[in-house]
């Protein structure tokens, strides 16, 4: 699916109107109508304002994937730790989530 669609979409559900994000994007109204209708290639800088605006992620508006949130950005202990999860076995990670849950009550409770 092309971004213009992709595009359209998010501003039709959110009923944002295209004179706001032509304003926001510092381009014409005509500018931004061309870009979502396909008669003009979008600019990069108007595409990467939208996706900070919108939350979605470049690869979903160019179509490279289809999953519209961004990768979650790990820190390197969170990535060690989903690393290690990879290597144990479903009850292992079953544990691991009672573990995690059982902690996550703890701390609602301080």
């Amino acid at each position: 699916m092309p971004y213009e669609t992709r595009m359209k979409e998010w501003i039709t559900d959110h009923d944002i109107r295209q004179k706001a994000l032509a304003k926001e994007f510092h381009v014409t109204e005509a500018a931004l109508s061309n870009y979502l209708t396909g008669r003009s290639a979008i600019t990069l800088d108007v595409l990467v304002k939208f996706a900070k605006r919108s939350g979605l992620s470049m690869d979903y508006l160019v179509g490279l994937s289809d999953e519209p949130m961004p990768s979650m950005q790990l820190t390197d202990s969170e990535r060690k730790l989903v690393e290690n999860l990879r290597t144990l076995n479903r009850d292992q990670k079953e544990l691991l989530l009672h573990t995690i849950q059982f902690m996550q009550k703890q701390n609602q409770r301080e």
